[in-house]
């Protein structure tokens, strides 16, 4: 159904264009679900974002170097997709759609690259979700 800004969405895009620019200003970056799970696996795991979106292969690091692969996913998307293992954890975050974070886990690589097949189709690499959480250790 077609949407008419009435004067509640007026008042809601009015109050939220402070909080957007304040939020882009601050870190450099529009808001979405994938960077807010970036900045959940920061804050929950102390790792660094790069400054400027995400490095080949990796979206963070650890204090010691280590590489991490963040993936947000709903808790209805299949599958968990990969371009390639240049990174030596993925992080899957599930968020409610109000952005809280409602479940994290950790897989090493190792693992990653035994239970995630390449589909040519795609052109990346996949696994269900599910197997990705039976594989990995749930952190949050």
């Amino acid at each position: 159904m077609p949407m008419r800004m009435d004067e509640d969405h007026r008042d809601a895009f009015d109050a939220v264009l402070p909080a957007i620019a304040r939020f882009r200003r601050v870190f450099g970056r529009d808001i979405s679900p994938d960077f807010v799970a970036e900045l959940y696996a920061a804050r929950e795991l102390d790792l660094c974002l790069p400054d400027r979106g995400s490095e080949p292969g990796a979206d963070a690091t650890d204090p010691g170097g280590h590489r991490y692969q963040v993936k947000y996913r709903s808790t209805s998307t299949k599958n968990v997709d990969l371009s390639n293992f240049e990174f030596e954890y993925l992080i899957l975050i599930n968020l409610s759609k109000q952005y809280v974070l409602t479940g994290m886990w950790c897989l090493p690589v190792g693992k990653a690259r035994a239970i995630f097949k390449y589909q040519s189709r795609f052109r990346k690499y996949q696994v269900t979700q599910q197997k990705v959480k039976r594989e990995a250790s749930r952190i949050r």
